[in-house]
């Protein structure tokens, strides 16, 4: 429902510090969208596509992941957008959730946003969970903010480590937690890690 575009481009800037990226442009999150960044911008190098999906109705991101067949997914958050179409959250969370079922359909992992309280309340433990609960499977904690940004850690594999950004407010923060969650588990290093964050 939020954070997705903001999450893409992170993902995107840290996933770049070892693999040849194309993501969808600005919110291009329609088929059409999805479709015009194919066909203009991935190229026989490209090795990762990352494609935001946006959905207004039942069964929209069910039709993204048909053009896109994804391997791996963050789902940012759910909650009452939409609401004109959707009617309901639930109805929010099963199209979001299409995501996951494409995804495991495919034999690969699916990060959730544990700190959302729609998605937390909702899931079983077939998923990767990240935020600022230590019991989630990606832990950001020890948070504060200055003039120069924000510090903070990410518990990886059981250790803790030190990220700084430029960016503020712990939305920022969680958003940066999926990204670092996805390219670490897609072998990043924690050196690339840190200073593309």
């Amino acid at each position: 429902s939020y954070g997705k575009t903001t999450t893409k481009f992170i993902l995107t800037r840290i996933l770049s510090e070892k693999f040849n990226v194309v993501c969808t442009p600005q919110s291009f999150n329609t088929p059409m969208g999805i479709v015009r960044t194919i066909r203009t911008m991935l190229k026989s190098q490209t090795e990762i596509f990352i494609c935001e999906m946006g959905a207004k109705n039942l069964g929209d991101i069910k039709e993204d992941c048909d053009i896109a067949n994804p391997h791996y997914g963050i789902i940012t958050s759910v909650g009452p957008q939409h609401l004109e179409t959707f009617k309901t959250v639930d109805n929010v969370f099963a199209t979001k959730f299409e995501l996951a079922d494409e995804i495991k359909k495919n034999g690969g992992l699916t990060f959730v946003n544990g700190d959302s309280k729609e998605i937390i309340n909702r899931i079983g433990d077939e998923f990767k969970v990240y935020g600022t609960d230590k019991s989630f499977d990606f832990c950001g904690e020890d948070l504060s903010y200055g003039r120069n940004g924000s510090q903070f850690t990410v518990t990886l594999d059981g250790k803790k480590v030190p990220f700084t950004t430029k960016l503020l407010g712990l939305h920022s923060i969680i958003d940066i937690i999926g990204a670092v969650s996805l390219a670490y588990t897609l072998g990043v290093p924690v050196a690339d890690l840190q200073y593309a964050v």
